[in-house]
């Protein structure tokens, strides 16, 4: 009997041990369930039921002042054909839009609309530039400028537009507007910009050479275009957000939960909840990536062709074409 007792109070006590490992385990998980949920609280998620689509019409203002600095890309028929999908690549547009015009019912402009398509496998991380000045159908519009399509209808008819015309499979938009943009840059510390020698001069620097940005810096950078074209100008901002890639990518994990409390609320969302935490599921694997890029249309040419462009697009995400069936 004495030699039983030992066993059975080693069998205690290991239960014990067993529950109070079980006992952290299910508290550390809730924990990081709540944690999770607090950073995506802190986000400006938009639901199906909170669509921007409805349309607001044409402030008369508006239009005739924006869009004589703009070259019209001419354009014909939207893509024909099915949409490529592939589960292992997520896309998402981001939208940067301008400053609305004050005492208006004004959302501002796309002034910034590049899609983002991300590996999740692999962790490549695209980056595609879309001309401002491409001629689209506007909902309850008509043809107009696709800078145009978020003032009339917000980020959700630029998206269904960059969608429906290219054939691409589109998770969803991210959207800031200039001064967010500015505050981002600052909250992760600025970035480092290598300027040509003309770019230097536009911003009234002393001579080419790689410069230390803040938001302000960066948001002027981005928006340079009276030393080349538009088609420099988007290059510009593809650079910039590789420039915020590195900058992220050296930050501790401290220091990412701290800029999550000021990043986050700045940015204007559809994705779902799934979808988010997939990417950041994932984001070890993007950060630190070197981008590869293009511009949609193809550089300087003063037409869209959709049907090339989707077709370009398909191979440059996906590297198949419409004739790879495999």
């Amino acid at each position: 009997m004495d030699q039983k007792k030992p066993k059975k109070e080693k069998r205690r006590v290991w239960l014990i041990v067993l529950l109070c490992i079980l006992g952290l385990l299910v508290l550390a998980v809730s924990a990081a369930g709540l944690y999770y949920n607090t950073l995506l609280e802190r986000l400006d998620l938009v639901s199906s039921s909170q669509s921007e689509t409805e349309y607001q019409g044409p402030a008369e203002s508006i239009v005739p002042i924006i869009s004589d600095d703009v070259e019209r890309i001419e354009s014909g028929n939207k893509a024909e054909g099915e949409v490529y999908a592939d589960k292992r690549i997520m896309n998402v547009l981001l939208i940067g839009s301008d400053l609305r015009l004050p005492n208006t019912q004004d959302r501002g402009r796309g002034d910034v609309t590049m899609l983002v398509s991300l590996n999740k496998e692999t962790g490549e991380v695209k980056l595609i530039s879309f001309e401002r000045g491409i001629m689209v159908e506007c909902p309850g519009v008509g043809i107009d400028l696709l800078t145009h399509s978020f003032s009339y209808g917000g980020a959700e008819v630029t998206t269904d537009i960059i969608a429906d015309y290219f054939l691409l499979d589109i998770a969803g938009y991210a959207h800031v507007d200039f001064d967010s943009f500015s505050a981002i840059v600052d909250a992760i510390g600025g970035v480092d910009i290598e300027l040509d020698v003309m770019e230097a001069w536009a911003l009234k620097k002393p001579d080419a050479g790689v410069y230390h940005m803040d938001g302000a810096d960066a948001l002027a950078y981005c928006r340079l275009r009276s030393i080349d074209s538009n088609w420099g100008r988007i290059a510009r901002q593809r650079k910039t957000v590789q420039a915020m890639i590195d900058r992220v990518s050296t930050m501790s994990l401290p220091e990412i939960n701290e800029l999550t409390k000021v990043v986050l609320p700045l940015v204007h969302t559809n994705l779902t909840k799934t979808e988010i935490t997939t990417i950041l599921i994932n984001a070890p694997k993007f950060l630190g990536a070197h981008a590869e890029q293009m511009a949609v249309p193809d550089h300087n040419d003063q037409n869209c062709d959709f049907q090339y462009e989707s077709e370009r697009l398909r191979l440059f995400i996906y590297g198949k074409d419409k004739y790879d069936e495999s």
